[in-house]
């Protein structure tokens, strides 16, 4: 295995890290698996945490706290058109955090969750590891569109939840408003509830809008627990900061009737670097939407150049890229002769049946790095 030929600096800076990325497999691999930026957090959420640290502010607080609910519904306003009342935002950890209490107080053991497969794993562990059945919902491969009659023709009489991401991991999808109209009508013809993960909503590419779920109808906003974070788009991950939007009575009826800290509460630094981000961030974010961009041109031109048999629909937002490596004969698990070749990246069939010789490629980092991180795809390819 032949060592990291450019960029060595930020290669040395990356493995320097604590963070799971470039910790959990050594110093001679490549990192492409896990959904965090390489790129450092927003400068704007930085200096929060450090003003909070030079205050040595560390008591009970909660003044950015109470300030996030009408930050999230601004930033909401400006970016997607969309803006939710405050007085229906509750703040959570994380967004699993979010989905695990909805699923936990709507739903009992033994009934069906629908899945738009393939899907980021937390959710299928959500709903097994909560004794609820899993009712698989495949998307379309050709372009990994919503079939109405599909959905329509999975859903039985015990299913009570749809559980969606939008835009959708890890096919990239940015959900367009007929496929998003389809799951509120068929939630609506059903009495479902609708789980909307839309972390992923502020990192669309050109052309493909992000479509907030309670805007899509007024029966959607009214079934609807959407759920966003500014983790993603600011690399903040480790800060567990999240808001959801109670669109559905009945559960937030059920959120409200829980013991006063059952839901725990956010950490200081969260609470403040969020607030920075949805407050100051927009420049950053434009640049960094920029990067990301160019970095998934760069990554389909040089698959339609050296790998062209690779199976790669261009997606639509997030960083993450969806690759069908069974025509390279990687019909199996890929990851192992990956590794063998030093590049780590996401098994796909832990993203559900349909996975297996798939992988989930992250191209948020550098140029060289990703440079790097293709070359050992394509000597994993020949190597045969």
């Amino acid at each position: 295995m032949s060592s990291f030929p450019a960029d060595g600096a930020e290669l040395e800076r990356l493995r320097s890290l604590t963070g799971i990325k470039w910790s959990r497999d050594g110093g001679e691999y490549l990192a492409a698996w896990v959904a965090d930026m390489d790129l450092a957090p927003a400068p704007v959420a930085v200096a929060a945490v450090q003003a909070l640290v030079d205050r040595r502010d560390f008591g009970y607080n909660r003044h950015a706290a109470q300030q996030l609910p009408a930050a999230f519904s601004d930033w909401q306003a400006r970016h997607h058109g969309w803006a939710p009342p405050v007085d229906e935002l509750t703040l959570f950890s994380d967004v699993l955090h979010a989905i695990d209490m909805a699923l936990w107080l709507h739903t009992q053991p033994g009934d069906g969750i629908v899945l738009l497969t393939p899907i980021y794993p937390p959710f299928i562990r959500a709903v097994e590891h909560g004794g609820r059945r899993l009712i698989d919902c495949p998307l379309d491969p050709d372009g990994w569109q919503l079939d109405r009659a599909t959905l329509e023709s999975v859903v039985d009489e015990r299913t009570r939840v749809i559980l969606t991401c939008n835009p959708h991991n890890p096919t990239g999808r940015a959900f367009r408003h007929d496929e998003l109209l389809a799951i509120a009508d068929v939630a609506e013809a059903h009495d479902l509830l609708i789980i909307s993960d839309e972390i992923w909503g502020d990192l669309t590419h050109p052309g493909s809008p992000h479509i907030p779920m309670p805007t899509v109808s007024p029966q959607a906003a009214a079934r609807t627990l959407t759920i966003s974070a500014a983790s993603k788009s600011f690399n903040l991950a480790g800060l567990r900061t999240a808001v959801a939007h109670m669109g559905h009575g009945g559960l937030a009826e059920k959120f409200a009737a829980l013991p006063s800290h059952a839901l725990g509460g956010l950490s200081t630094p969260g609470a403040e670097a969020t607030l920075a981000c949805w407050t100051d961030g927009d420049e950053w974010l434009d640049e960094v939407r920029r990067h990301l961009t160019a970095q998934r041109d760069h990554l389909a031109g040089r698959l339609a150049d050296e790998l062209p048999s690779v199976g790669f629909q261009i997606p639509e937002a997030t960083y993450l890229n969806w690759l069908d490596l069974r025509p390279l004969g990687m019909i199996e698990d890929p990851t192992d002769r990956l590794r063998r070749h030093g590049l780590v990246v996401s098994p796909g069939d832990d993203f559900g049946p349909t996975g297996n010789g798939w992988i989930r490629l992250n191209v948020a980092t550098s140029r060289p790095i990703l440079d790097a991180i293709i070359d050992r795809l394509v000597q994993a390819a020949a190597a045969g």
